[in-house]
């Protein structure tokens, strides 16, 4: 009797729906509320009685006042060390830049309540790289160059990092476009360890197509980079065979590789060619730089990355920064445990290895430039972090009651955040809260990175920050795959705007991506847009936001997500997690999926607004009840109401809506345009007579706020 009253059920909505369609009113739109964020204000300059001044051209000798500054960051800390108060002292930095040679270290010695802040309309930056201006010209591979003398008699001096004020150079990279193609990946050769041999085969050679290789004059100079799924392979060569085309490297591969898989060669000198590409034989000790216009020999000062590490934090207290840049550091290959499993020393490729193969997805084991470790109010304020080769700020190991607010994230290597913690529960790494931040180009050089990236931690708020243009995930919240404890939990993901991410470099991605059970983690208030994966035949999984394996128990709401190479929403598995009061739109695969049917309620999605452009609402949906649809409006731009759902890569394998109502979906449904002022031009802005609010929808700001511009 349930299958008969369905069905009916179904021929009446389709038969409103299509042969009598509603005529869509005209829609009355009232000016929009635009959110805006407050600029920063650096305050005023006031001098404290303990205040502190330090120069560029100070001395350490100095007593630090304002007529005698004293002239480092290390000489600062320790003068505060020896002044006897409990207020707050701050050391200022007169204008211009403090080569930080070596890690400057905080500890629980130092004098906690410190501020260290710039002069007020002075800019202060603490970099890694020292100068190179001695040039003279010459010419290489047919093309007019620059070529200095630098010395690197070990491993110390060679850099891996060229700056051009605040822009990173590029090494010569060949192909110059598009990427080359595994010819074989000499799979009988690898080693795989005893998890998924299907994705986590460890190699050290491959075959590349010999059309592709040239008699490279510095193989070891070379690192190779491997496009997988979900990580990129970034590895020091140790010898290529130009007539057969076979490559050694100095580290295993990650993941596996497969015939086809995408990579490049970096750093070849025979590829030099590019104004702003630039070259370091070590064999010759030289530097080689192609100018750009404008460039001489006399007017051009570049700078090498010297220091990879900044700062660190071990169990200090109450130390902040504010007003400071910290720019232009250098990075190494990652070294994992080289403990010689998988590799057994007999293998033969064993004595090529000089790094070890732990698994880098999100670049989780990148060294940070600014490291915070077991400690307390460790606060970051209007800082601009440029130019960090590695991940530019990581809070680990207990640190609690932190805050980033309003700082520049710009050109970063790896992550840009990392909040990380013991997998304990409950979690000790807490409250570290990133607002108001500005997130751009990450992941530069390990591709694989996140623009926040949050594991084991709790009550932390990711809030107002704007990510875009990285090769991988916005913000990743969780770390536990399946349904055992989760130390993470209440995390509050809100009023992000993130976009640009992925650009069709990597696959299984989201703007927004969770792990695990997060009871009371909320994803609030957040635009996301432009999410594209590898197009290629193995790219898969752009999608908006992304709930992974055991995400339960979340709350999604109050979303706009839009223009995704897959769906805008994606749950892998998890329970009873609530998504409502959305907006999904114009997902390339439709724009919603559950990829795992189990015997419980995955999700409750209600109140919702879906719309696409001839493609389907639900994909690859199933005849049982694994999800529950209540009370959502559904339009299609090119069918209307007629809306479509199944397999959106096969034309046959799409459900009516009388298929699907008659299944049980479609509950309290809404199918009408929802009267967006321009959806063509992703104004999502509702009219005031929306048929929306017939499905309970409530707006929402779609603006994400407005940064300040930095």
């Amino acid at each position: 009797m349930t299958k008969i009253i369905a069905f009916f059920t179904a021929i009446v909505t389709w038969f409103a729906v299509i042969i009598c369609p509603a005529k869509p009113e005209e829609g009355i739109f009232s000016e929009p509320e635009v959110t805006g964020k407050i600029a920063f204000d650096e305050g005023e300059f006031v001098l404290g009685a303990n205040d502190i001044i330090v120069a560029p051209d100070g001395n350490d000798n100095n007593a630090g006042t304002e007529d005698a500054p004293i002239a480092t960051l290390e000489k600062a800390k320790e003068l505060a060390k020896s002044i006897d108060t409990d207020e707050r002292i701050t050391v200022w930095f007169r204008e211009g830049t403090y080569f930080i040679e070596n890690t400057v270290q905080f500890t629980t010695e130092d004098k906690q309540n410190v501020l260290y802040r710039s002069y007020p309309g002075e800019k202060v930056a603490f970099s890694g790289a020292k100068a190179i201006s001695d040039w003279s010209e010459t010419v290489i591979n047919g093309v007019n160059a620059f070529v200095a003398d630098v010395s690197v008699e070990d491993d110390a001096d060679y850099f891996r990092s060229l700056y051009k004020g605040n822009v990173r150079l590029a090494r010569s990279n060949y192909p110059k476009q598009g990427t080359f193609k595994i010819a074989d990946p000499l799979t009988d050769e690898a080693v795989a360890p005893e998890i998924d041999a299907n994705f986590f085969t460890h190699s050290l050679a491959f075959n590349a197509h010999t059309s592709d290789v040239l008699d490279f004059a510095n193989p070891t100079d070379i690192d190779v980079k491997i496009m997988h799924f979900w990580c990129d392979d970034l590895l020091p060569v140790h010898s290529v065979d130009a007539a057969s085309g076979r490559i050694e490297t100095e580290k295993a591969s990650a993941m596996t590789v497969r015939v086809d898989d995408n990579y490049i060669f970096e750093n070849v000198k025979e590829a030099l060619s590019l104004p702003g590409e630039w070259y370091l034989d070590r064999t010759e000790d030289k530097l080689y730089y192609i100018p750009e216009n404008g460039d001489t020999v006399d007017n051009t000062t570049l700078y090498a990355g010297m220091t990879k590490q900044l700062l660190t934090f071990a169990n200090a207290e109450n130390i902040a920064f504010q007003g400071i840049d910290f720019v232009n550091t250098d990075w190494d290959h990652v070294d994992g445990k080289h403990t010689g499993k998988p590799f057994a020393p007999s293998h033969p490729l064993y004595d090529n290895m000089k790094y070890g193969t732990d698994h880098p997805q999100a670049a989780f084991e990148v060294p940070a430039a600014i490291l915070i470790s077991a400690s307390a109010g460790i606060d970051f304020t209007d800082c601009r972090f440029e130019n960090i080769a590695y991940t530019a700020m990581k809070f680990e190991n207990a640190s609690q009651n932190c805050d980033v607010t309003s700082c520049l994230f710009n050109e970063i290597g790896a992550n840009a955040i990392f909040i990380h913690g013991d997998f304990v529960v409950p979690a000790t790494t807490k409250n570290i809260n990133i607002r108001d931040c500005h997130i751009s180009f990450y992941g530069r050089i390990f591709n694989n990175a996140i623009g926040i990236l949050l594991t084991h931690a709790i009550d932390c708020e990711l809030a107002n920050n704007e990510i875009h243009d990285g090769w991988y995930t916005g913000v990743s919240v969780g770390w536990n795959w399946g349904y055992s404890d989760n130390p993470t939990n209440n995390i509050q993901i809100r009023d992000n705007l993130i976009y640009n991410i992925g650009n069709g470099w990597l696959s299984d991605m989201g703007g927004i991506y969770t792990l695990g059970i997060q009871p009371d983690t909320v994803i609030s208030g957040n635009v996301v847009y432009n999410v594209g994966c590898d197009e290629g035949a193995y790219g898969y999984g752009g999608w908006g936001i992304y709930l992974d394996e055991g995400t339960s128990y979340m709350t999604v709401e109050n979303n706009l997500v839009y223009d995704c190479s897959s769906q805008t929403f994606h749950q892998h598995y998890g329970k009873e997690n609530i998504v409502r009061n959305n907006i999904f739109a114009f997902g390339g695969e439709g724009q919603f999926v559950i990829t795992r049917n189990e015997d419980h309620n995955s999700l409750t999605l209600t109140n919702n607004i879906l719309v696409g452009e001839n493609t389907v609402m639900y994909n690859h949906s199933v005849e049982r009840d694994w999800f529950v649809d209540d009370s959502n409006l559904y339009w299609d731009y090119e069918k209307g109401g007629n809306v479509f759902s199944g397999d959106s890569t096969k034309l046959f394998e799409r459900n009516n809506l009388v298929i699907m109502t008659a299944r049980g979906y479609y509950n309290n449904a809404v199918f009408a345009d929802p009267l967006f002022k321009d959806a063509a031009n992703r104004d999502f802005t509702l009219a005031e007579n929306s048929p929306a609010w017939d499905a309970g929808f409530v707006p929402f700001a779609y603006d994400a706020g407005t940064l300040t511009q930095f």
